[in-house]
C-alpha cells in the first residue's frame, strides 16, 4: 500500500472515530430521559403556569416519571371524575370542597386531602388595555377599584362559580367589599348577577384571553399574576381570603351553589389528593411528595403562592406512609 493510500486510510478512520464520538455525545444529550411510568396529574386551572412550566417539568427530571397534566376549573374536573370522564392518579384543587366531593361520592373516589399552599384574590389587567391608566391608579390607591371595574366599557371577566372555586371566591369577595367599604352596591356594580354570561369565561382561558388583551381585568389569584408576568391590583387583606386573622370577617359573606351546598368565606388553601381511579400508585405518592418537597414548595413560592403547613383532613389513615412523614399533626 503506497504512501498516500495509507494517508486515507488512516483520515477515514479518524473521521469514523471522530462520527462515532459525536454520534454518543448526540445520543446522550437527546435520547429521552428513562422512564418510571406516567402520572396523569388533572389541577386547578389557575396551576397551568407553574406545572406545565415549572412543576411538571422538575418533577419528571428528578423522578424519571412521565408527567401528563390537565387543567380546568376544579369543580369541573371533580364532575369530569365523578361522571367518569377522567381517571386521575393527582388531583390538585383550589380550595377543599373539590376534593371533598369526590370524598363524599358513594363509593368514595378519595378518601384524603393535603393543603399545602394559600392564596389570594387580585385583580389583574393588561397593558394594553384603553383603561390601563385607571387601573395603574387603582393599583397604587389613587382611585377605588371597584369604581375602576363598575365603569360601562371596561371588559372584567371571572369564571362560572358552578364550575370554579375562583368563580365564587370573586364573588364572596364582592360580597365582602359591600361589608368593609359600607357600600351594599359594590357587589352589583362589578360582578352583577352571580352567573352574568357576558363576564364568565372558562378557568382555562381567562388568563389567555387576557394576555391578549381582548379583555381589560379579570379575577385572578396572585400566583397567576406573578407566573404570567401580569399588572394587578392587590385587595385590602380583609377581602382577599389571604390572611387566616381576618377569618371571622371572611365568614360573613357565602356563595350557595345550584346543588344548595353552601361556601362560606374563608382563606383560600390549595389541597391534593390521590383519587382512587389511579392505576399508577407509586407514581403518584412520587408527585405528592415532589409537590411538599423543598423544592417543590420552593418552585410554588417562586411563582407567588405561598406555602403552608401541610395538614390533612378526611381519613388520615389511609394517607400513603410515604407522604405521611411530610404532613404534620
Amino acid at each position: 500500500m503506497g504512501l498516500a493510500s495509507k494517508k486515507v486510510t488512516i483520515i477515514a478512520g479518524i473521521v469514523i472515530a471522530v462520527s462515532l464520538v459525536i454520534g454518543i455525545w448526540v445520543t446522550a444529550q437527546y435520547s429521552p430521559e428513562p422512564t418510571q411510568g406516567e402520572v396523569f396529574v388533572m389541577y386547578a386551572g389557575s396551576l397551568v403556569k407553574t406545572f406545565e412550566s415549572s412543576i411538571g417539568p422538575s418533577f419528571q427530571k428528578d423522578t424519571g416519571y412521565t408527567y401528563i397534566g390537565e387543567g380546568k376549573g376544579a369543580v369541573q374536573l371533580a364532575n369530569m371524575i365523578i361522571d367518569q370522564q377522567r381517571r386521575p392518579d393527582v388531583f390538585v384543587s383550589a380550595g377543599i370542597i373539590p376534593i371533598m366531593k369526590l370524598m363524599n361520592h358513594n363509593p368514595p373516589l378519595a378518601h384524603w386531602l393535603v393543603k399545602f399552599a394559600s392564596a389570594e384574590i387580585v385583580i389583574a389587567y393588561t397593558p394594553d388595555s384603553p383603561f390601563f391608566d385607571d387601573l395603574e391608579k387603582a393599583r397604587k390607591g389613587e382611585l377605588l377599584w371597584y369604581e375602576v371595574l363598575a365603569k360601562d366599557d371596561v371588559k372584567f371577566r371571572r369564571t362560572d362559580p358552578e364550575m370554579n372555586p375562583k368563580g365564587y371566591y370573586m364573588i364572596i369577595v364582592a360580597k365582602l367589599a359591600n361589608l368593609y367599604y359600607n357600600d351594599p352596591t359594590i357587589k352589583d356594580k362589578i360582578v352583577g348577577e352571580d352567573r352574568n354570561p357576558e363576564q364568565l369565561l372558562p378557568e382555562e382561558t381567562l388568563m389567555t384571553t387576557l394576555e391578549q388583551g381582548q379583555i381589560d381585568a379579570a379575577e385572578a389569584y396572585k400566583h397567576e399574576a406573578i407566573a404570567r408576568g401580569l399588572p394587578y391590583i392587590e385587595l385590602p387583606k380583609e377581602i382577599n381570603l389571604s390572611d387566616p386573622i381576618f377569618s371571622d370577617f371572611y365568614s360573613r359573606a357565602s356563595y350557595t351553589l345550584s346543588n344548595g351546598q353552601i361556601v362560606t368565606g374563608g382563606t383560600i388553601d390549595f389541597s391534593v389528593t390521590i383519587s382512587e381511579t389511579s392505576k399508577h400508585m407509586d407514581g403518584a405518592i412520587a408527585f405528592v411528595n415532589f409537590l411538599l418537597s423543598e423544592k417543590g414548595i420552593s418552585l410554588l413560592e417562586k411563582d407567588g403562592l405561598n406555602p403552608i403547613k401541610p395538614t390533612a383532613e378526611g381519613d388520615v389513615a389511609k394517607i400513603p406512609s410515604a407522604i405521611q412523614v411530610l404532613v404534620g399533626d
